[in-house]
């Protein structure tokens, strides 16, 4: 038996234990026990098959019987099989977005009104108690809109819900290892990154979350951007899919013309015209709970909370975060960066001075962080449970505690790391240049 699979089995035994035992769900133990131990094993696994690849090649990992690679993906859609029929326990998202999905069915714009609206009263349904924020109108974007109505018709419940987000995961992992493999690199690395990540795992499979849709949009954007025998506007199209589906990707937007020329941006522009025109009745209503959650929501802000001291008041803070957003946008503008290093530069920027991340925000970092192997972000994608810390006081008495504790596990060994890869960087090319 190979040692990293080894590794495998076990953080895909913790996970399968934490999701399908209700005891293991409590928070913060030892739900967030079980899935420090699951990302340890993950990391474990990815170190130990990355070194044997890199030193050694192939025959490094030994023996006869299945390829690496028929075991990750082996072992990825089984986990992913048991995860699927279980009903989310750790986010209750997945009833809005079939909310959503329902009230389009019935002819209705998602926009205009809130789920408590009595306009809509004679639509809701068994699950109508368990929306969220049920007073504020959809924040979803239009390409996410979309999908909501098709599954509606397809059915409208969880599982075929899920099935359609484990469905985008699973290309999502097919189209990353092809662009991994377009650039000469190693794509049994890039596989066992995505598929075994304890964090899609969770935050898709089980909990339902709708990111894995804009992450194959994301990903086909980067590989389109890749290939420049396409031209640009393939890979417009598609980062304005990821921007409809959540808003962030259109920072990379600027890098990705300054590349691609004229043609992505008018691939971008019309796909967002074309998306909106279906919602477009809706008028100023489109943006109405966009607006409520830019102005109310907070959750595990890092950086932010720091702007946020020195400013005196959010308000300030949140302009002085925009105009760090803002600078690092231009900035992978004028150095004509590829998508996905633009991407992770503007998406990491805004996650880190955001005042909101919550643990499935962490998963719009993952495709780059698998491309280009960055530890920094791939730590975060395990240090993100910690935003579960405060689930087990939120269920029994109605407020989510975010004690100090909480934040600084989830920030500091991402910043210590982050600091400590940048020293060794420059530490190597100043080495480099003086040899």
């Amino acid at each position: 038996m190979r040692l990293w699979f080894g590794l495998g089995l076990i953080e895909v035994s913790l996970l399968i234990a934490f999701a399908w035992i209700p005891e293991a769900h409590h928070f913060p133990w030892p739900g967030l026990l079980l899935l420090s131990m699951a990302f340890t094993a993950y990391a474990a696994a990815a170190g130990l098959l990355i070194r044997g690849r890199t030193a050694d090649g192939a025959a490094a990992l030994g023996g006869a019987g299945p390829s690496p690679g028929q075991l990750i993906w082996g072992l990825g859609i089984v986990v992913r099989l048991t995860l699927l029929p279980l009903a989310p326990e750790l986010s209750d998202d997945v009833n809005r977005y079939l909310w959503d999905g329902h009230v389009q069915a019935a002819g209705i714009n998602p926009y205009e009104h809130a789920p408590d609206a009595m306009e809509v009263s004679e639509l809701r349904t068994g699950y109508h108690e368990a929306i969220n924020n049920p007073s504020v109108s959809t924040i979803y974007p239009p390409a996410a809109q979309l999908v909501f109505l098709l599954i509606a018709l397809a059915g409208s419940s969880v599982f075929v819900m899920k099935t359609v987000w484990i469905g985008c995961d699973l290309a999502t992992a097919w189209v990353l290892a092809r662009t991994v493999r377009d650039r000469g690199g190693d794509e049994m690395s890039v596989l066992l990154l995505w598929l075994w990540s304890p964090l899609l795992l969770v935050e898709v499979a089980w909990s339902g979350h709708l990111e894995s849709l804009g992450l194959l949009a994301l990903a086909l954007a980067i590989r389109f951007a890749g290939k420049m025998n396409i031209g640009g506007a393939p890979a417009g199209v598609a980062l304005a899919i990821a921007t409809l589906t959540k808003f962030a990707p259109a920072a990379a937007l600027p890098a990705l013309v300054r590349r691609q020329g004229l043609p992505a941006a008018i691939g971008f522009f019309l796909t967002v015209v074309l998306l909106y025109v279906p919602y477009a009745s809706a008028g100023q209503a489109l943006f109405t709970g966009l607006r409520t959650y830019s102005e109310h929501w907070w959750f595990l802000k890092g950086a932010f909370g720091v702007l946020e001291w020195i400013a005196g008041d959010p308000s300030n803070a949140k302009r002085m975060a925009a105009v760090i957003v803002l600078s690092v946008i231009g900035w992978t503008a004028w150095k004509a960066m590829e998508l996905d290093r633009a991407l992770l530069w503007v998406l990491g920027a805004g996650m880190v001075f955001t005042p909101t991340l919550h643990p499935w925000y962490v998963l719009w970092m993952l495709p780059m962080a698998v491309l280009r192997r960055s530890r920094p972000w791939l730590l975060l994608s395990g240090l993100a449970f910690t935003g579960y810390f405060g689930l087990g006081s939120y269920q029994n008495t109605g407020e989510w505690a975010q004690p100090l504790l909480a934040r600084a596990v989830l920030w500091l060994p991402f910043f210590a790391l982050m600091l400590y890869e940048a020293w060794t960087t420059r530490s190597s090319e100043t080495h480099e240049s003086t040899s």
